[in-house]
């Protein structure tokens, strides 16, 4: 009888997702400030023990959390953009796809809305992460369709932009989305163009 091995990565990543999913379900059903890692082990019926060999901290869960959330985004912005070989209309796609996504959200702006100060650090204080996974897709989608641009304003250009989409998923935008995106796309890119030329 032929024996199955299970690939240790494999199964090490399923658990991870299963947690991440576990503690989407606990923030969605208790609110993301009262989620304890008690919720999220029964929920992904693992140990407490288990779950504290893959998050050491009640921290680190929810930054992974928010970290997966800002890659789905990503993939979002990215779909938005692909048809797009231009950055002006490229950046207005993607303004417009995530400003709609964010909205769509289950529970973004349910937590902004009643529990914003457990979400916020993640968003200001302790944005690093969030904001370093941003900034080197912005920066990698600027060099593909600007490649003209030196590379210290490219750098620029990506902080800022990945800086208004954290702003935007803290407070919504007061226009309409595609009037919205029309005028960022346009002030990113002219702007950019004119500290190029």
């Amino acid at each position: 009888m032929e024996t199955i091995v299970s690939d240790p990565v494999a199964v090490e990543d399923s658990t991870r997702t299963r947690i991440l999913e576990a503690a989407f379900e606990c923030a969605a059903r208790f609110g993301l400030g009262r989620t304890t890692m008690a919720d999220v082990a029964r929920e992904a019926r693992l140990s407490r023990q288990s779950l504290y060999r893959y998050f050491p901290s009640r921290h680190d869960l929810i930054l992974a959390l928010v970290l997966r959330e800002e890659q789905t985004m990503i993939a979002i912005v990215r779909r938005a953009m692909e048809p797009h070989p231009d950055l002006q209309p490229a950046m207005r796609a993607a303004f417009a796809a995530t400003l709609r996504a964010m909205r769509a959200h289950p529970l973004l702006d349910k937590v902004m809305a009643s529990e914003p100060h457990e979400l916020l650090p993640y968003l200001t204080t302790e944005a690093n992460p969030v904001l370093e996974l941003s900034q080197n897709v912005m920066l990698q989608i600027a060099t593909e369709r600007a490649p003209h641009v030196p590379p210290q304003l490219a750098a620029r250009f990506a902080e800022t932009c990945a800086r208004v989409f954290t702003s935007y998923a803290i407070t919504p935008p007061s226009g309409d989305v595609d009037d919205v995106a029309e005028t960022l796309a346009e002030l990113f890119c002219e702007g950019l163009a004119r500290r190029n030329g």
